[in-house]
């Protein structure tokens, strides 16, 4: 029996061998080269259930196989990091940064899960935060055990028995592999486009309700800048005014540009846009002698509201609302019965628009 006891203890020692048992030099030398960290964690509302800072500490410590955590007086480096509910898809989504001794960004790292358990996220998010803190270490996902010590030998007895057959030692399988999923390397997320193909309607501009179409882009900023630059052209089918006889139809055409922060979300992308149009306002008389044929110049403050709802890749649906202020006025006049002059049409002081159609997203 006691032989045994010592062969499994050998078995079990060779099985785990390719685990590096740390010796407490070794564990000292370790964590005089390691780096080390100050941790803020942060659930946000809805996310209680998700591992707490003292807990996630704990198994990156575990993992890097010493001492991490200081205080941020004393810390290397800072780690910052939030898990919040994703949307209406479910899961869970967490943002963890990296910042050096003077405030530098290192890196970012972002993990989404669709488990409905905030609890899947806790192995990942520890290995993560392991391996930002500290690249080089050798990770573990346990202390390995060390093997139970060798049983004394026994008295020797008066009389000699025959010596026992030699227990046989028990084969260990090997241990299985494990596969560790590593964090994606931080990359920089690229420019993005969106063309717009919409149907716009347009009251206080020209005569009446104007219906037309509009052809835009914005040009998103890459590495996750919340801003886009958005430009676009609008021709509208013309309307007419009439007053005493005398009638007019008249042309509308503007182009805009605006910057516009951005809100984007796996189900939809919101923009706040500010900016500016330039365009022309025309008249075409249709009784000779009584309307003015113009062509007058519009200049124009715009502030929009949109909303973008992937569809299928590319394609989204898109709309918003603008409000649109008039810095010029242009007004176009008539002739009366009488011969006196009066105004057929003028720009009002505030107009507004809206739009919706088909929008493509690249990439």
């Amino acid at each position: 029996m006691r032989g045994a006891r010592t062969a499994l203890a050998v078995a079990l020692t060779s099985s785990i061998a390719p685990i590096a048992v740390t010796t407490a030099h070794d564990a000292r030398a370790s964590e005089e080269k390691g780096r080390t960290s100050s941790l803020s964690w942060l659930r946000m509302p809805g996310s209680d259930s998700c591992i707490a800072t003292q807990a996630l500490a704990r198994s990156v410590e575990d993992r890097l196989g010493r001492r991490v955590f200081v205080s941020a007086a004393e810390a290397d480096v800072s780690v910052e990091g939030r898990i919040e509910k994703r949307g209406a898809g479910g899961g869970w989504h967490a943002v963890i940064t990296i910042r050096d001794s003077k405030g530098a960004l290192l890196g970012t790292r972002e993990l989404d899960r669709p488990d409905a358990a905030c609890s899947s996220m806790n192995d990942p998010l520890a290995l993560v935060i392991a391996v930002m803190i500290d690249p080089e270490a050798k990770l573990s996902s346990s202390p390995p055990p060390l093997p139970p010590p060798a049983a004394p030998p026994p008295p020797p007895s008066a009389a000699a028995a025959p010596a026992a057959a030699p227990a046989m030692a028990p084969v260990m399988a090997p241990a299985p592999a494990v596969a560790i999923d590593l964090p994606k390397p931080h990359t920089k997320q690229p420019w993005r486009f969106q063309g717009d193909a919409v149907a716009t309607l347009s009251a206080g501009l020209a005569p009446g309700v104007a219906p037309g179409g509009t052809i835009a882009g914005a040009l998103f900023l890459p590495n996750g800048i919340p801003l886009g630059l958005r430009g676009y052209a609008s021709l509208f089918v013309p309307t007419t005014a009439e007053r005493e006889g005398a009638s007019a139809s008249f042309d509308l055409f503007y182009v805009g540009g605006a910057v516009c922060p951005t809100l984007r979300r796996p189900s939809f992308v919101g923009m706040l846009c500010v900016g500016g149009q330039l365009g022309v306002v025309r008249s075409h008389p249709e009784t000779q002698g009584r309307a003015q044929e113009k062509t007058l110049g519009l200049w124009n403050g715009v502030s929009e509201a949109r909303i973008s709802i992937p569809l299928f890749a590319p394609v989204a649906l898109t709309g918003g609302v603008s409000a649109v202020l008039p810095l010029l006025r242009p007004t176009f006049e008539y002739t009366r019965p009488d011969g006196s002059s009066a105004n057929l049409h003028k720009v009002s002081f505030l107009a507004l628009a809206a739009d919706a159609g088909i929008g493509f997203f690249f990439p």
